[in-house]
């Protein structure tokens, strides 16, 4: 007689990496309801899951992989991860259960396609390729054939470029068109823009307030290269966060650029408010030298925007970088 206790006992001894979503799905709570029909239905499809949800965990990869290709490599079908099937959505399940901080805690599975996406890429696994992008200018790229035609056509012309995550993955490396080793990451697409218009030399990344994983693979390679980063975002709370992020992701490579206080006053917004969500944020992350300007923050209440003073900032950046 079939036991459903005996068979999830007898998958948590053999599938030890998947243990603790095995566990809770023991407990038989009202969230697992759906897991618990799959199993009821057919013990040894199930079984069959488990085995893939297992290697999955083994095999999670450490590089940006798309979806179909992972699931290729554990199933030989490209299609059995997607979310739509029985196993992309205990796949799911498994991936929300490592997100839990505490075991008491209920798994969240994803419900929209924004969520289920944000949790695929926490684990480096996309559903397509193509619309996670950086855009760049002034940098040169190489593949394993040598220098990359379009990277070094678009130095040439010093034309802007958004790339697609699927061309980021094929550079073996990435620097700056320029003898300096530095690279500005700025962190709002209206400054960058200016900033092209008026310094067209300066080798720069646009991230527009968004970490895509196409952006921390040119990161990683530029790093890998010898390259310094220079992070330029907005004086606000998240503009602060964002820049403490990329510190503690590099921090022998990063510095931010006039994020300081002084800066922050001639930028400083008086007409907006910060939000009960903008506290918050000050109090996230702790990077020593930015400590001053997040305590300016919080006493004047009010956010700053680099784009008041831009002006100031590609008066100084020609400087170093003449035509």
């Amino acid at each position: 007689m079939f036991s459903r206790e005996h068979l999830l006992n007898e998958l948590q001894e053999e599938f030890p990496l998947v243990k603790d979503w095995l566990l809770y799905i023991r407990d038989n709570s009202e969230d697992t309801q759906w897991v618990q029909q799959l199993i009821e239905d057919s013990p040894k499809t199930f079984e069959q899951c488990v085995l893939y949800l297992s290697e999955g965990i083994r095999l999670l990869p450490t590089r940006p992989v798309r979806l179909s290709v992972f699931s290729q490599i554990i199933t030989l079908d490209a299609n059995a991860f997607l979310p739509t099937t029985s196993l992309g959505k205990l796949w799911l399940h498994v991936l929300a259960e490592t997100k839990r901080v505490h075991n008491n805690q209920p798994i969240e599975l994803p419900k929209t396609r924004k969520e289920i996406n944000t949790l695929l890429k926490d684990h480096h696994l996309h559903r397509e390729d193509i619309t996670d992008s950086v855009t760049v200018v002034n940098l040169f790229a190489e593949i394993s054939s040598g220098y990359h035609p379009m990277w070094e056509a678009a130095v040439h012309s010093q034309s802007v470029m958004t790339v697609p995550l699927r061309e980021c993955v094929k550079l073996s490396a990435v620097y700056p068109a320029h003898e300096q080793p530095i690279v500005w990451v700025v962190d709002n697409a209206e400054v960058f823009s200016r900033i092209v218009d008026r310094v067209p030399a300066l080798p720069m990344i646009c991230t527009q307030e968004e970490w895509s994983c196409s952006a921390g693979e040119i990161f990683d390679r530029l790093i890998a290269n010898g390259a310094e980063l220079r992070f330029v975002g907005d004086l606000t709370p998240k503009g602060i966060v964002r820049a403490e992020e990329l510190l503690l992701r590099y921090p022998d490579r990063t510095r931010t650029w006039q994020m300081d206080v002084e800066t922050y006053l001639k930028a400083k917004d008086d007409t907006t408010d910060l939000t009960e969500e903008d506290y918050a944020l000050l109090d996230k992350h702790h990077v020593d030298y930015l400590a001053c300007l997040k305590d300016e923050v919080r006493d004047q209440g009010h956010p700053g925007y680099l784009i008041t003073v831009v002006d100031e900032l590609i008066k100084q950046l020609n400087h170093y970088y003449r035509k």
